[in-house]
């Protein structure tokens, strides 16, 4: 494995010489490594090996194999190649899709890294670590519900630990194609798509941005989140001729229930 180490600066302390080292990103190409995503309670151990990768969940112990291409020294590509618990639609989508990562920062225990949808568009920004965390905690602060999900079903009240959060963009016969990424609190929450919708469980309370964000165009709104209550969160994208590189504009609003509500069930829940 391959080390490059900082100029060596010799300290006199007590007798003990002292040498600074820095890890660069052919220090993480090859391992074992854990991850603990931001958004989720799984865990995952990571086998680099080569080209290739084997990604174990832990709970589970489920494990899918990918391919790995270096396109630099720390930016690399993944293609599916087979295991995981995943669907004939989830495995077709997998199998078509190649998502980029670029190493941001390497540390003694950990490295950081993007995740790109494109060459361009973030869609998570978090943490690998190269040892097993003692304490890895539940970082989890929302599950997705099922479409058109009825909420008594699910014996939600005003006295329940969760709050529900709807967040949509209404139907435009106008460019109905263009689609962008929504954020809960800077990570992946959904995709804004013409005429979807997507409900979820709120399971921390506190104050949330919910944000879309398209290129170098952004809109966010807040919502602060209190168990037992529903919330409504609208996106929408409006398109003209301006002066700028794109023509368009994102914006975000939080909306008021009895308004969210019947908007909500003109779109398609996904």
């Amino acid at each position: 494995m391959n080390k490059l180490f900082s100029p060596l600066i010799l300290f006199i302390l007590c007798s003990v010489y002292v040498v600074a080292q820095n890890k660069s990103c052919l220090d993480v190409r090859n391992g074992l490594f854990y991850y603990y995503p931001k958004t989720s309670a799984a865990h995952y151990i990571d086998f680099r090996n080569g080209d290739s990768v084997h990604e174990i969940e832990t709970e589970k112990g489920d494990t899918s194999v990918w391919s790995v291409k270096w396109l630099s020294d720390c930016r690399y590509k993944l293609q599916y190649v087979s295991g995981g618990n995943f669907n004939e639609k989830q495995v077709e989508l997998l199998k078509k899709s190649t998502p980029e990562f670029e190493i941001s920062k390497v540390a003694d225990s950990y490295y950081v890294f993007d995740g790109f949808v494109d060459k361009k568009q973030v869609i998570v920004n978090d943490t690998m670590w190269l040892h097993e965390k003692v304490d890895a905690g539940n970082t989890q602060i929302f599950w997705q519900l099922k479409p058109n999900v009825n909420l008594k079903k699910l014996h939600f009240s005003d006295t329940s630990k969760y709050a529900i959060l709807y967040v949509y963009r209404p139907g435009k016969l106008s460019n109905s194609l263009g689609q962008y990424n929504i954020y809960i609190n800077n990570e992946p929450l959904c995709v804004g798509q013409n005429n979807t919708g997507y409900g979820f469980a709120i399971i921390k309370e506190g104050r949330y941005e919910i944000k879309s964000k398209l290129y170098k165009d952004a809109s966010s709104t807040f919502v602060d989140i209190k168990f037992g209550n529903v919330y409504y969160v609208k996106s929408m994208v409006h398109w003209a001729i301006t002066s700028r590189l794109y023509n368009f504009k994102l914006e975000m609003a939080t909306m008021k229930p009895e308004d969210g509500k019947i908007e909500f069930a003109e779109v398609d829940q996904k």
